[in-house]
């Protein structure tokens, strides 16, 4: 019976020590969770103390901060930062006049002129000698310092015997064109003797010079 009593003693006892260990684990009684962090405040609200045990007060909202969009600036006309040069502006340069050709306008007519009277070979015997009766013909060429000269210039022919006038002609132009310029009349070389054919030469632009050929008629 003793025995009983003591081995219910010893549980009664371990059961009171567990439970004494227990409780020493659990908050006490009048503590409180920890506080759970909530939404921020701003500080300096208005609040009270005492009872309440906690902040009071509404909270102030935060000021947004509104950024204003900076204008996108042209890459063009960015100017540069101090120290940087300016950079350089470019003038879009015009379309060149068209200027005429150089071949399209004619020569100037500046200089002297040059005449030579050149005789045709028809009934030619030798140097500067001619058949009698023969039509050799002749040509003129005539230049100034901008080249030969065709247009704009007339020649006045003149052929002599000694000091006898044989005959005379008048041509349009000073560069033959497919025919002769000058030609012999059937007997203006009928005869022997010595002969000057003389080409003077006129021009639009009033210059003159003259030249002449000398030549021997001998018999047939």
């Amino acid at each position: 019976m003793l025995v009983v009593i003591g081995v219910i003693a010893t549980i009664i006892g371990a059961v009171a020590a567990g439970k004494d260990l227990f409780s020493s684990q659990d908050p006490p009684p009048g503590a409180s969770a920890p506080a759970v962090p909530g939404p921020a405040s701003t500080p300096g609200g208005t609040g009270g103390t005492g009872g309440t045990g906690g902040t009071g007060g509404t909270p102030t909202p935060s000021t947004a901060r509104t950024r204003t969009a900076e204008p996108e600036q042209d890459p063009e006309t960015t100017e540069p930062g101090p120290g940087f040069p300016r950079p350089e502006t470019r003038t879009p340069t015009p379309p060149a006049a068209d200027v005429p050709s150089a071949k399209a306008q004619p020569p100037a007519h500046t200089g002297p002129l040059l005449v030579r009277v050149d005789m045709g070979t028809n009934g030619k015997v030798g140097p500067h000698t001619y058949r009698a009766r023969s039509t050799p013909g002749a040509d003129t060429y005539v230049q100034d310092a901008g080249g030969r000269l065709d247009r704009g210039c007339y020649v006045q022919w003149t052929l002599k015997r000694g000091g006898e006038v044989v005959q005379l002609a008048r041509s349009e132009r000073c560069r033959p064109p497919s025919i002769t310029l000058f030609n012999f009349d059937s007997g203006s070389l009928g005869e022997v003797g010595s002969y000057t054919l003389t080409a003077d030469v006129t021009t639009d632009w009033n210059q003159t010079a003259s030249g002449t050929a000398t030549f021997e008629v001998v018999p047939r």
